[in-house]
């Protein structure tokens, strides 16, 4: 098996310094939050700004986790191939192309862009884009797709960029003229729980993104208005609408919590199950956005009692 290296970026450096900036900014928060929020949870200053301040801490820590997965995946991209496929590595995740499958391997491609295209050319380019014609590309290059490689099969493509073109097409080509003696299944396997086609989904990643805006607000709203609550709210109201009991508000954020909770469990399913069947993981998290809301109730009905 032939192994080659991809063409040097500097992007690989982006990314690195990106997790830097990310970690510090994200360590300076976490460290003024753990000296705010000190003694009993009723002595915690929560107001709408600490909430603010507790979402871009976590945002950058899940910046620096992103940002430095990237980074790894730079260093770590080969291509190889034998006489059966042509094989793509990164951090001990492949995609494996069987050689018999490729119709064609052409020079650049033109893709539809969006917002989102910067974001997943940190590090490389990575990830899902399609063409105008609908076909779905799968990037694994440090060029821009217009300089990459292109190698289509079985209705899709991978875009790649070996440091050596020309002698990684025509080794390619005598591999594919010696002819296979295995029979490989086409696909991109990643770590068993990073589904690769359940987060580029289009349907599941509007629903998770749905469910975190609509958790956020909840929580948001409850942090904006809880100087304003008394200690003691009512809790769990009875059959005839009397108070059952009496809790210190703080006990208000369990409902967030438990929405959110529960948004994690439906991922966690879905991965589960969307190798199977990508439907029921859909209709899976088409339940998160609804638990959100249902919790929102809950929240208004505890307030007003």
């Amino acid at each position: 098996m032939q192994r080659w290296r991809p063409v040097p970026t500097a992007r690989i450096w982006i990314g690195f310094a990106l997790t830097i900036i990310s970690l510090v900014g994200a360590s300076g928060l976490l460290l003024r939050l753990s000296t705010t929020l000190t003694g009993p949870i009723e002595q915690w200053p929560i107001n709408g700004w600490l909430f603010v301040e507790v979402v871009v801490a976590l945002a950058l820590l899940t910046l620096a986790v992103a940002f430095l997965y990237r980074t790894g995946a730079a260093l770590t991209l080969r291509y190889s191939i034998d006489r059966n496929g042509l094989y793509i590595q990164w951090l001990g995740s492949h995609a494996t192309i069987p050689l018999n499958l490729i119709d064609r391997i052409e020079q650049g491609a033109l893709a539809i862009s969006d917002w989102r295209a910067v974001l997943s050319s940190i590090g490389y380019y990575h990830g899902r884009v399609k063409t105008l014609d609908g076909t779905i590309i799968h990037r694994f290059t440090t060029r821009p797709l217009a300089e990459a490689l292109v190698i289509y099969a079985n209705g899709e493509a991978y875009a790649i960029s070996p440091v050596d073109p020309a002698g990684f097409v025509q080794e390619l080509e005598q591999r594919r003229r010696l002819g296979a003696i295995q029979t490989l299944t086409p696909g991109i396997e990643v770590a068993r729980f990073l589904v690769y086609d359940f987060w580029a989904d289009p349907v599941i990643r509007q629903l998770l993104f749905t469910t975190i805006i609509l958790n956020l607000l909840l929580f948001g709203a409850i942090a904006a208005i809880y100087p304003n609550l008394p200690p003691q709210i009512e809790w769990r109201g009875d059959q005839i609408g009397a108070a059952a009991e009496l809790a210190p508000r703080a006990r208000i954020f369990f409902l967030p919590i438990a929405a959110a909770l529960t948004a994690l469990f439906n991922v966690i399913g879905g991965l589960i199950v969307y190798r199977h069947s990508p439907l029921a993981a859909r209709l899976w998290q088409g339940f998160s956005p609804a638990v959100q809301l249902f919790f929102a109730i809950a929240t208004i009905a505890v307030l007003r009692s």
